[in-house]
């Protein structure tokens, strides 16, 4: 009975791992970069000087939009809304990265 319990955990957890292989796999084709702002220290201004240094290189109107982005986090990161902040800053990130043709 052991050797039948065993062997049907063993089972399931290779199922489980093949099935999240599987939506890894199709996430990974239309997944885009990593981004630069993953945890809630990465909300620091420190580290969105680079966004707001790269966006100098954008077309006037993605420019404005990415220092209104900045501006915005800056009022999340003062009200300790990290999560906002963070979603908030990949959303510039990701104007940035378009515009400068980085993927």
């Amino acid at each position: 009975m052991r050797v039948f319990v065993k062997a049907a955990a063993v089972l399931v957890l290779l199922g489980a791992c093949a099935q999240q292989d599987a939506g890894q796999t199709a996430a990974a084709r239309n997944a885009e970069p990593p981004s630069n702002f993953q945890s809630i220290g990465s909300c620091e201004p420190t580290a969105w000087v680079g966004l707001e240094q790269d966006s100098r290189n954008l077309p006037a109107a993605d420019r404005r939009r990415v220092a209104g982005l900045l501006q915005e986090a800056q009022s999340y990161h003062a009200e300790s809304n990290r999560g906002q902040c963070i979603i908030t800053l990949q959303n510039a990130e990701r104007i940035v990265r378009q515009g400068t043709g980085r993927s």
